[in-house]
């Protein structure tokens, strides 16, 4: 992500055209992330990830050699561009097939009682990557060209696959979890899609939002509010999400290691950390405030994404395990669409309005939270 705009500027695209090739990727996500979680309760978790990570790697390597293609053209040529926009739809189409599957995996093989706490390792991954990546990432470009993190990636993704081919054990959703299933699968008999689980989703959405839309805004932010240069804002931007990453893993390793909250706890205490680290930023005229907000809502963050896999599995049946997770997915889809397109558009009106917006919806979504799981059991 740090050299995709940069590459995509040298193959000659407009920033148009790159905000269409992003956002057709994030559609495809939303659009087929509910298809592999069911496709994973039908064949399997194993050979949705092995299949998403190989798949990957593949259209990886048609992405890089179109980019060279039209780097190597001195204009525009539509035909490669298009090209370029209709490969970034493919490879969203396989982004979301593992962690889909994963969080699917993960319930196959935790019990109800300890979900929440063994979804927070998945969390840990994810903020293991939000630091790492970008970091592995901008070095790679820096000793080399930019186009080495594209075949960095080929290789780990095609090599990954290989190795869960043979590592990764196959699960029975049938007979892996026998407590407490019974109670699960009585309180979600019926529509699989329920007004429990559509809270789950409705505020998991809010927690998205804010993710997806502070690495739009905040390099513009600081720009425009302290006053920094571009490249000024451009770095720091990049030093607030490493430290959002940070704050989000120390949350996870808390979770796990100290707290052991319920899922519904974790996401009691989330939104709310956000929220304020949201309120801190629109009023914030220094560095520092700003830092403190990240760190707030890099803590919320991770509980409340690993609180939303947990409590959408705990919702459904272990039968529809895969659907939740492809459900879950979805979250991200939509706030890759809407959260840049809606953000960027009232930033334009105020810079502190975004800002304002995502806590108002957080706030909403909180108490419709609340609502929708004011009877559930301990458990969930």
């Amino acid at each position: 992500m740090p050299v995709l705009s940069a590459i995509s500027t040298q193959a000659h695209l407009s920033p148009g055209q790159i905000g269409i090739m992003i956002s057709l990727g994030a559609i495809a996500m939303l659009l087929f992330a509910p298809v592999w979680g069911k496709i994973s309760d039908k064949i399997g978790r194993k050979l949705v990830i092995v299949i998403g990570l190989i798949g990957m790697g593949i259209f990886f390597i048609l992405y890089i050699e179109l980019f060279k293609l039209s780097i190597a053209q001195t204009k525009i040529v539509a035909i490669l561009v298009t090209s370029l926009i209709g490969t970034r739809f493919f490879l969203g189409i396989f982004m979301t097939t593992a962690p889909t599957a994963a969080n699917a995996y993960m319930a196959d093989i935790s019990s109800p009682e300890n979900r929440a706490k063994d979804m927070s390792s998945l969390g840990f991954a994810t903020g293991l990557a939000m630091v790492l990546g970008p970091i592995i990432g901008g070095c790679l470009s820096s000793v080399g060209t930019l186009s080495l993190p594209f075949y960095v990636s080929i290789i780990l993704l095609i090599l990954c696959g290989i190795v869960m081919l043979f590592i990764l054990p196959n699960t029975d959703k049938n007979t892996t979890i026998s407590k407490s299933k019974t109670t699960i699968e009585e309180s979600t008999k019926g529509n699989f899609f329920t007004f429990k689980l559509f809270g789950w989703l409705i505020v998991g959405c809010s927690v998205m939002f804010v993710v997806v839309g502070l690495q739009l805004l905040t390099s513009l932010y600081l720009h425009d509010a302290i006053d920094q240069s571009v490249i000024q804002s451009a770095k720091t931007a990049s030093l607030l999400f490493v430290v959002l990453g940070i704050a989000l893993m120390v949350a996870q390793v808390a979770q796990i290691k100290i707290f052991n909250w319920t899922a519904k706890q974790m996401m009691i205490r989330a939104i709310p950390l956000i929220i304020i680290g949201l309120l801190l930023i629109v009023v914030a005229n220094g560095f520092i405030t700003i830092l403190v907000s990240y760190i707030l809502i890099g803590a919320g963050a991770g509980l409340g994404m690993s609180s939303l896999s947990a409590g959408a599995s705990l919702a459904v049946s272990q039968d529809n395990q895969g659907t939740a997770a492809g459900a879950v997915a979805m979250t991200q889809g939509i706030a890759g669409i809407v959260s840049p397109l809606l953000g960027s558009f009232i930033y334009q009106i105020n810079i502190k309005l975004p800002f304002t917006c995502f806590a108002i919806f957080a706030f909403l979504a909180y108490i419709l939270f609340i609502f929708s799981s004011r009877k559930a059991s301990n458990i969930s």
